[in-house]
């Protein structure tokens, strides 16, 4: 192969990879306020209780991470995951939303 097949190949090849990391993801969900020091304590009381639950123990990773949020509100859990689930491995950008819907929910649903 010639040097200006290779080299054309190769911009090819490296225009792609740029392509494609440009693409990034957009997550369209319903934002909710977050305020750090009321909705962390509303969050990990909740996750408490949820945590004694029978359905979510002997889960590991992300199945415990879902399991515990269904239980600890399965509205906001609906709401902000049910159509498009949390991944292995994703950054859940989600997660303060998740904690201001539950710090706005009147009672939280075990």
């Amino acid at each position: 192969m010639s040097r200006r097949i290779i080299s054309s190949l190769l911009v090819a090849v490296l225009l792609e990879d740029i392509f494609v990391i440009t693409e990034a993801a957009t997550y369209l969900f319903k934002r909710y306020t977050f305020k750090k020091k009321r909705d962390d304590k509303k969050y990990k009381y909740a996750k408490q209780r949820a945590e004694v639950l029978p359905e979510c123990q002997g889960l590991f990773g992300l199945e415990h991470t879902k399991c515990l949020r269904k239980a600890i509100s399965p509205r906001c859990y609906n709401e902000l995951y049910g159509a498009d689930e949390l991944e292995e491995g994703e950054i859940d950008v989600r997660f303060n939303s998740f904690k201001g819907c539950l710090s706005q929910e009147a009672m939280v649903s075990f």
